[in-house]
């Protein structure tokens, strides 16, 4: 099966995923129903009373959620990298940024680095794809090798482009609307003293707590569901957009063999344990709750010919990028014919990047700057096309 066939199959499942959910939601409405009817003998009330309260606190949820990413960025204690950066590493984090949203067809979204955390993680944030943000850890800039960063980046990219976000948000917004139903029944458990008629109130309000709760249980369940799903989405969207299994199976190895894990630190990280790479928090329950697939599973799907003990020993090789190396003996001129030149495209080593990073160096510093901007990048083009070299290559070319 291939990436496209792997696409096809996560949609499907998450749109059945979603139907669940819908159907769990309904349910809860049509028990508090059962219990104002059998309570006050009032029939109509509950189901629309609930469908209210679920409305109501889901809507004030999704707004306060909706912010652009970088709020959610700024939350998570993630500092923005400007375009200026003169480490090493985070050089690097923007650049496949950028070669990730030409891949993916988006505007380059911004990017920041969760600097106090070491594990091996990131996320994506972002209504929509004209105020997205990426963030990695720290941890995940220092371990990972570049394909490797570049699968988790595009990965993260995918999140942005199926909407993932606006999903997970709208059904977070749902899942508050029906703790609120549990909490109301709560409140009603709290409020009642002595009589038999507070009695009867007692027993509704523990009944309406008791729905909101079991409610709750199995919307989570099925939300962890769908989150599953759509990894194994982003997953094979990565795939899509860097054309190199090993990339992406490579870092979800590097997980797999770390001691620091995927685990965060900071005190969001439940709440949006569904927004990165890998699990942010301790599962409970065995897993029940969790919002990624198993890593193996993970690793089978994208690469199912993944051999770590190989990899591991190849990746040994490319390491020095990480270092962000520059110089080296290679020669003024490509040096290479038409044909070898063509069977390069999408083969990286380390002098190649020493290559391009000298030629990104000659570059004016204003220029580069201007480029990174849309209207730059469109003065840009048109000076060069007014230029008197390719004048004189256009009159020769026709």
């Amino acid at each position: 099966m291939n990436f496209f066939e792997h696409q096809a199959v996560a949609r499907r499942n998450s749109k059945v995923m979603v139907a669940l959910f819908l159907l769990a939601v309904v349910a809860v409405m049509l028990a508090v129903e059962a219990v104002v009817a059998i309570v006050a003998g009032v029939y109509g009330v509950g189901a629309l009373a609930a469908a209210a309260l679920i409305l109501t606190v889901s809507s004030v949820n999704i707004l306060r959620l909706a912010e652009g990413g970088a709020a959610v960025a700024k939350m998570a204690g993630a500092r923005a990298v400007g375009p200026d950066t003169t480490d090493p590493l985070e050089r690097r984090l923007r650049n496949v940024v950028e070669e990730m949203a030409i891949a993916s067809g988006m505007r380059v979204p911004e990017v920041y680095v969760m600097d106090e955390e070491r594990g091996i993680n990131a996320f994506a944030a972002g209504w929509d794809t004209s105020r997205a943000a990426v963030a990695v850890t720290r941890g995940m800039l220092e371990t990972l090798t570049r394909d490797e960063l570049q699968g988790v980046v595009a990965h993260e990219f995918s999140h942005i482009l199926n909407g993932d976000m606006r999903l997970n948000i709208r059904m977070l917004g749902v899942l508050a609307g029906i703790v609120f139903i549990g909490s109301v029944g709560e409140f009603l458990m709290r409020g009642t003293r002595g009589s038999s008629e507070a009695k009867k109130f007692f027993l509704a309000g523990l009944a309406v707590f008791l729905v909101g709760y079991i409610g709750l249980f199995f919307a989570r369940l099925i939300k962890s569901a769908v989150s599953r799903e759509r990894e194994f989405l982003a997953d094979a969207s990565s795939v899509q957009f860097t054309r190199n299994p090993d990339g992406i199976a490579g870092a979800l190895d590097q997980i797999r063999s770390s001691a620091a894990g995927t685990l965060i630190a900071n005190r969001y990280a439940e709440e949006m344990s569904h927004m990165f790479f890998g699990q942010s928090v301790k599962l409970w329950l065995g897993g029940l709750f969790a919002t990624h697939p198993p890593i193996d599973e993970r690793i089978r799907r994208v690469q199912p010919r993944f051999e770590a003990h190989a990899y591991r020993a190849r990746r040994q090789t490319v390491l020095p990028q990480l270092q962000g190396r520059r110089g080296g003996d290679r020669a003024a001129r490509w040096g290479r014919t038409p044909a070898e030149s063509a069977a390069l495209v999408g083969t990286l080593d380390a002098d190649d990047i020493d290559y391009a990073a000298r030629i990104l160096d000659r570059l004016p510093v204003e220029l580069r700057a201007a480029l990174r901007d849309i209207d730059g990048a469109r003065a840009t083009m048109v000076a060069l096309l007014l230029a008197e070299p390719e004048a004189a290559t256009r009159r020769r070319c026709r």
